[in-house]
């Protein structure tokens, strides 16, 4: 009867010997991060995983061999296809211009106020936005002017007294001296006249001076205070006064019209040197391919600027006109001309003044309307 009792004691014994040699369950900081985390970390390896998946379809997709790979030993059998579309376009653009070579041409004839005979302008443009030089003369007379536009890539070319030049970007230097009183009537007329005979592309400065040199549009009684000399020594900004500098203005419509009313607006004023105008055009960037050069006197031998045209005048040309000028000024402004490949041209007073009855009183009554008084 006591077997088992004993039975049950021994299996006891053993199950409390048997848990007694089971060891400790010890848990790291890693595990119980993974444990208590384990929603988190499933979510963030997804989304590395997704991330991964997506660069690795991308680059599969989109991703092309660079052009002109430095290391590769074979060239493709074909072009690229925006290579072909570069070819055909430039296969359409000579296609074109060599249409046009033979279709584009113009002749224009235009026909001036004077008596003077006037030179024959030849000008072939051989650019898409070509630029016309007109004499500060308007030159007077028949003017015929031929234009070829058959190039689209080239240089602007243009013939002018026999002389060919570039004429992309033009300059007037005026005379505004005292001296011109009496006979400015004319001078006006005609440069406001070239001046409107501009066409709408290129660009032009143009300056007027006597003493002084300045921009056409500035007040000239105001600028002639901040000047001083004479004109056996030679003229120059008084201390403390910078004078604005010339720069290049696209032909508009508003240039032109501002221009013109600068032309009849602004006074004559005193002294004749002609340094500072030629220094003050080769400020000028690019250099001018023409400069017109229009005065009715002479200056001083050392103030006449031929220093300064020959150090500075590049590839520019000097077209100088004498106007009713005397004939001590003839020489320097033939020389001038020839030096830079130019022309040189005189009228005489006689020829001015029957040029003169041809303008309308209206035109004459814009003589210093606005600021040219006082």
């Amino acid at each position: 009867m006591d077997q088992p009792a004993d039975t049950e004691l021994v299996e006891e014994i053993i199950d409390s010997e048997e848990v007694s040699c089971e060891a400790p369950h010890f848990e790291t900081p890693l595990q119980k991060y993974m444990r208590e985390y384990r929603l988190l970390n499933s979510m963030l390896i997804s989304l590395f995983l997704m991330v991964l998946f997506l660069v690795c379809f991308w680059n599969l997709i989109i991703w092309t061999a660079p052009e002109g790979d430095g290391m590769s030993d074979f060239s493709d059998a074909t072009p690229a296809p925006k290579q072909k579309k570069q070819q055909q376009q430039k296969v359409k653009l000579m296609q074109r211009q060599k249409a046009a070579k033979s279709s584009k041409s113009f002749n224009f004839q235009a026909k001036a106020i004077s008596d003077i005979a006037a030179p024959d302008i030849d000008i072939k443009a051989l650019d898409i936005n070509p630029s016309i030089a007109i004499s500060p003369m308007g030159d007077v007379g028949d003017v015929r002017v031929k234009v070829d536009m058959s190039a689209l890539d080239k240089a602007f070319a243009s013939t002018f007294m026999g002389m060919k030049s570039q004429a992309n970007k033009i300059c007037f230097i005026i005379d505004y001296s005292a001296s011109m009183r009496g006979r400015d009537l004319v001078m006006r007329d005609e440069l406001s006249t070239a001046i409107d005979k501009l066409p709408a592309v290129g660009s032009v400065c143009v300056m007027f001076f006597s003493g002084p040199t300045w921009l056409a549009g500035e007040n000239a009684n105001v600028l002639h205070k901040k000047w001083k000399g004479t004109n056996g020594a030679g003229w120059a900004p008084v201390a403390g006064f910078t004078p604005s500098r010339p720069k290049w203005i696209p032909v508009t419509p508003s240039t032109k019209k501002k221009l013109t009313e600068a032309v009849w607006e602004t006074p004559l004023t005193f002294g004749t040197v002609w340094n500072n105008s030629f220094e003050w055009a080769f400020y000028l960037n690019p250099k001018p391919d023409i400069i017109y050069f229009m005065t009715d006197g002479n200056s001083n031998p050392k103030l006449q600027g031929m220093d300064i045209i020959k150090a500075k005048k590049g590839r520019t040309k000097i077209y100088t006109i004498g106007y009713g000028a005397p004939a001590g000024a003839k020489k320097p402004l033939e020389e001038i001309a020839a030096m830079t490949g130019g022309k040189s041209k005189f009228v005489g007073m006689e020829a001015i003044q029957k040029m003169e009855k041809a303008i309308p009183a209206k035109k004459k009554a814009l003589v210093g309307k606005k600021k040219g008084k006082g």
